[in-house]
């Protein structure tokens, strides 16, 4: 490479003169540009001598690296999801998409319920527009209430427990369920609803255990010399004893309701229930229980 040298007057430069550090220093202060190499010689860069303007000129919107997976000179790089400015570099907009966020499989990967806009307090999200589209605040509508994390209605359902259904000799025809006894739920108020069934619990005659027969189906027949002298709809009766504690009764009958005249025991107070087919289906007290489902709310009045 061609070395320019301003010389110092006075100072005699020839063929045989030796550039020595300090023979340059002789010369005042000289001017080297770098075009290539030197011949039979080497010259380096101090570190942090080149400034940015000494550099190429890079094309417009570009970064300077290496993309190759091995080690390589610098090259431009290019960006279709960066946003250049003349001083800084962003994430471009809408350049973050479903593609590019990684599947949650794990507590730190995928986004996080605190990476989402706010939510109204007592609210659910989804969507009610009647189109496909983006997520939606949705009303707990009247009836449910949302909180502590759970959604439950104001209506809610309990199931007794099953009891067998009274011998015809027993003194009391009652099949009776309290809140004292932990058999039903604490209200200050009576179920607006109440389902009473008998649950077969040993096969009778065309039903199976689990089938269930609602109480309002069932009728019991009293009988003389095997004529039917009475019907008697078993009833069911429910309220507020004190407080918040309530009762359920099922009433059956009794060996002989409303009739003066002694039967045989073995001849009275017959389960039946009205079949599919339109005949009176005779049930076995033993093979059946009573259970009963209720609804209730606290707020009922």
């Amino acid at each position: 490479m061609p070395l320019f040298v301003t010389v110092t007057p006075g100072t005699t430069i020839s063929s045989t003169t030796t550039l020595s550090a300090s023979t340059l220093n002789l010369l005042g202060t000289p001017s080297i540009d770098i075009t290539g190499s030197v011949d039979g010689g080497t010259l380096s860069v101090a570190d942090g001598s080149l400034t940015l303007a000494k550099f190429a000129s890079i094309s417009g919107s570009r970064l300077i690296g290496n993309g190759n997976a091995v080690s390589a000179y610098p090259a431009e790089l290019s960006s279709t999801d960066l946003a250049f400015t003349a001083s800084t570099v962003n994430i471009g907009t809408g350049a973050v998409t479903t593609a590019k966020l990684a599947d949650s499989s794990s507590t730190t990967t995928g986004v996080t319920y605190a990476k989402i806009q706010h939510v109204t307090d007592a609210r659910l999200i989804g969507r009610s527009a009647g189109t496909n589209g983006v997520a939606q605040e949705i009303t707990v509508g009247s009836g449910l209430s949302l909180a502590s994390g759970a959604l439950t209605n104001g209506i809610l359902r309990y199931t007794t427990s099953a009891k067998s259904i009274p011998l015809i000799a027993s003194g009391s025809q009652a099949v009776q369920w309290l809140t004292t006894s932990t058999e039903l739920p604490s209200l200050s108020v009576a179920p607006q609803m109440v389902r009473v069934v008998l649950e077969c619990f040993t096969n009778d005659g065309p039903f199976v255990v689990g089938n269930e027969v609602d109480i309002q189906s069932v009728v019991m027949q009293g009988f003389q010399n095997n004529f039917p002298i009475f019907n008697y709809v078993p009833t069911v009766s429910s309220g507020v004893v004190s407080g918040s504690n309530i009762f359920l009764n099922v009433w059956f009958s009794s060996q002989t309701p409303g009739n003066p005249t002694p039967f045989a025991s073995a001849s009275t107070s017959r389960l039946f229930v009205l079949t599919s087919a339109g005949a009176y289906q005779e049930l076995t007290r033993a093979n059946w229980k009573v259970k009963a489902y209720l609804l209730y709310a606290s707020t009922w009045a």
